[in-house]
């Protein structure tokens, strides 16, 4: 989840500010409201009330993401990508609202005030219709992120040859790079960006789909979502859960997770 974090921070840092302008409005109004019928509130509970729940919702952003990437809705299978996403909505609420009253009734006992949410079955069914307009609203952000950088960084194809040159296109200008100059791959959704140098471009395609074009003798599939050439490799590090974490030539670090490490043998 730190290495999701890591590649996307621009979009969290947005999710933070807008889920943070929300909650900010959010309480200033009950503030308001409950003065205005004559029983006012202390300032600081309203915002307990809306900061514990954005607070559980930042931490369970970067699950979403990871989960999206590995099932994109944008794919031939998406209409049961959308039925996956229905249980998963119930998982959400669940989690958010369990971990939102808990930290609420923490915050209330360390300020020497109790809390209590009220009827248990009432709480589900009302945060649970928020909760999937958030769920819903946490993808929408997230596909119009994808979009933006696809706009952003430029778009790639394959031609359809022998040669499987990529062709490349950004502001409005295309060239042809090699598959041997790409440096290493990541998913992205319904996409992966190949990493050029410093630039990178937006390819859609799947990891197998890349993976069997680009090979195994220069590049090595190290995580189900990151694909590394061989030769930009500088160090490989042993993590304690199993995994190893990769160090590649130009600052960028990647895991790489158990199910792939006999692909990192043929490395020299």
């Amino acid at each position: 989840m730190i290495q999701t974090f890591k590649r996307h921070w621009q979009l969290f840092l947005f999710t933070f500010l807008y889920v943070s302008i929300d909650a900010i409005v959010r309480a200033t109004s009950q503030i308001m409201e409950y003065a205005e019928r004559g029983t006012p509130l202390p300032v600081w509970q309203p915002f307990v009330w809306e900061f514990s729940s954005t607070f559980i919702v930042l931490i369970i952003v970067p699950l979403i993401l990871m989960f999206d990437e590995r099932y994109p809705i944008s794919s031939k299978s998406w209409p049961k990508r959308i039925a996956i996403h229905i249980p998963l909505s119930f998982l959400f609420s669940a989690v958010h609202i369990s971990a939102m009253i808990a930290l609420r009734k923490l915050i209330y006992f360390l300020a020497g005030e109790y809390y209590d949410y009220g009827e248990i079955n009432y709480a589900i069914l009302y945060e649970y219709r928020k909760d999937i307009m958030t769920y819903c609203s946490i993808l929408l952000v997230i596909y119009a992120y994808r979009e933006i950088l696809r706009l952003r960084n430029g778009e790639a194809q394959i031609e359809e040859n022998d040669e499987e040159r990529i062709m490349v296109s950004k502001a409005g200008q295309f060239k042809f790079v090699e598959p041997s100059s790409v440096d290493w791959v990541e998913a992205a959704g319904n996409y992966v960006e190949l990493h050029v140098g410093k630039e990178t471009y937006m390819l859609r395609a799947t990891m197998k789909d890349i993976e069997s074009r680009l090979g195994n003798k220069d590049f090595a599939r190290v995580h189900r979502s990151t694909i590394v050439k061989r030769a930009l490799i500088e160090s490989i590090k042993p993590l304690s859960i199993g995994d190893k974490k990769i160090h590649l030539q130009g600052g960028v670090d990647v895991r790489v997770s158990r199910r792939f490490h006999e692909n990192l043998k043929l490395v020299g």
